[in-house]
């Protein structure tokens, strides 16, 4: 229930894309003439290509950041593939299982015969790698792993060996990434790999200053506040449970069910946080702490390899 108000704007921005594609025309040819665009790849071991889609109208940008690559094999029981990445500053490797706040994008397989299959949102669903964006330009490959959503649909969809070269086509002048654009919350908890699919947080000057950041999946949360923070400063900062209080908190879930709570707070726990950069558009850091169980946990969570970095709006 937490994501489905994301879906809606996912099938929004793609319906969205696929109107203002049309106005691109039909040449798939590209610059040069040849016939080099494309959008293909394997569904559960099957050749999957667009043959109505972005690799014919191109990949339509309208706010910084965002791309929308919507591609259709046509046939009776053609699939529909739409990936959907925001704060996309430029090449490099993302997560696909991640919502709007964070950079990466989410996925959803489309069935002509009906059905419909998604990313669920672990914040590792699988990955997009871009190796060329340009205004006119985008290459890459991606994989994921989409479970079933809706439409009487069964089961996972596994797409690998994802490969694109399209051409871009921004309306009007849509300027590049802000730099207090998208959020990162990424840990080990137990030993297990979290990254946030929806991150977060705010800096309040009042009070020598308020620091709190949260990060969630489908599984998991995790949330530091963190009070006695001066403005703009950088270094390390331990857990206390006094004053200023700086908590790390943690949540694991089934569903909409809490199985599993954890805090710095509880008598024991250790732990602190590290401000690697404080800028006027973005703060930075890492953290680690052994957190106690709480509302009936038992056992502790150790926390290590986190990492946060938050943009100032």
């Amino acid at each position: 229930m937490r994501m489905t108000r994301q879906w809606f704007a996912t099938l929004a921005v793609a319906m969205g894309s696929i109107s203002c594609g049309g106005d691109g025309g039909g040449d798939a040819t590209g610059p040069g003439g040849n016939g080099q665009f494309r959008f293909t790849a394997r569904i559960d071991g099957g050749s999957w290509a667009s043959t109505a889609g972005v690799e014919l109208v191109g990949v339509p940008v309208t706010q910084p950041g965002l791309y929308v690559l919507t591609g259709t094999q046509l046939g009776a029981s053609g699939l529909t593939i739409i990936l959907t990445l925001t704060n996309i500053p430029g090449p490099g490797t993302y997560p696909i299982g991640v919502g709007f706040t964070v950079a990466g994008g989410n996925a959803l397989i489309s069935s002509a015969a009906g059905g419909g299959w998604r990313t669920p949102q672990t914040g590792a669903d699988g990955s997009i790698t871009i190796t060329t964006l340009t205004s006119s330009r985008m290459e890459g490959t991606f994989n994921f792993t989409a479970t079933a959503f809706t439409g009487g649909a069964t089961g996972t969809k596994t797409v690998t060996d994802g490969s694109f070269v399209l051409e871009v086509k921004p309306t009007g002048t849509v300027g590049p990434l802000p730099d207090n654009a998208g959020h990162k919350v990424t840990a080990t908890l137990n030993g297990a790999a979290f990254n946030a699919a929806e991150a977060g947080g705010s800096y309040t000057a009042s009070n020598t200053g308020i620091l709190t950041v949260v990060g969630s999946n489908s599984t998991r949360s995790l949330a530091l506040s963190l009070a006695g923070i001066p403005a703009n400063a950088t270094g390390t900062f331990a857990l206390l449970n006094g004053s200023p209080s700086r908590t790390i908190t943690m949540n694991s879930y089934n569903g909409t069910q809490v199985t599993g709570s954890y805090s710095s707070g509880v008598a024991g726990s250790s732990g602190s946080v590290v401000i690697t950069s404080f800028t006027a558009t973005r703060i930075k850091g890492t953290f680690t702490g052994t957190l106690g169980g709480t509302a009936g946990t038992t056992g502790t969570m150790t926390v290590t390899n986190g990492v946060f970095e938050i943009g100032r709006l």
